[in-house]
């Protein structure tokens, strides 16, 4: 059977950052992308590559591992355009810096990725019923007992009210 070279932008949580942060979007922070295939097939024959290949691929935004969010082969969700565009350029970045033209690429055919990156084609967000929650990073944070996180809640508002008052504090003075 054929290798299928889909891929799916999946976030990645940044690192530090606490499991109570809460939605990322509604905070503004934004979320790192990394690419991964949807194929195990092509997974399994970047392992056999050369290292430079592997290197390559990764500095360029891709993680070794599968990841399927359910859209059809030859299509990607709009909301992973903007990523995909990124990660396109990362990739013509890099064919610069790293020297892939005798490296062996353990059955990942080159050419038929571009293909179907060229190929590919966008399809609604909508059109998948629900995109799978973002998988949790390991935490390495003791759990915090209720009272503790009502504590620590109670200090992070204290926290923005006295940063308001200092700011206020400070214009009014500017006035």
């Amino acid at each position: 059977m054929a290798m299928r070279y889909d891929f799916d932008m999946v976030p990645v949580r940044p690192d530090g950052l606490p499991d109570q942060f809460g939605d990322l979007a509604a905070t503004g922070v934004s979320m790192e992308r990394l690419a991964m295939f949807r194929d195990p097939q092509v997974v399994a024959a970047l392992n056999n590559a050369d290292e430079v290949v592997r290197t390559f691929l990764t500095d360029s935004g891709f993680a070794l591992q599968t990841h399927d969010h359910g859209a059809p082969p030859g299509r990607f969700l709009k909301h992973e355009e903007a990523a995909r565009i990124k990660l396109l350029d990362r990739l013509s970045a890099n064919l610069a810096t790293h020297d892939v033209t005798d490296a062996n690429w353990g059955g990942f055919d080159f050419d038929a990725f571009l293909t179907n990156l060229d190929e590919a084609t966008v399809l609604d967000d909508e059109t998948l019923l629900a995109p799978p929650p973002t998988p949790p990073r390991p935490s390495t944070a003791p759990q915090r007992s209720a009272p503790a996180q009502r504590r620590k809640g109670l200090a992070m508002a204290g926290l923005a009210v006295g940063l308001i008052l200092i700011l206020y504090t400070a214009l009014e003075l500017l006035r």
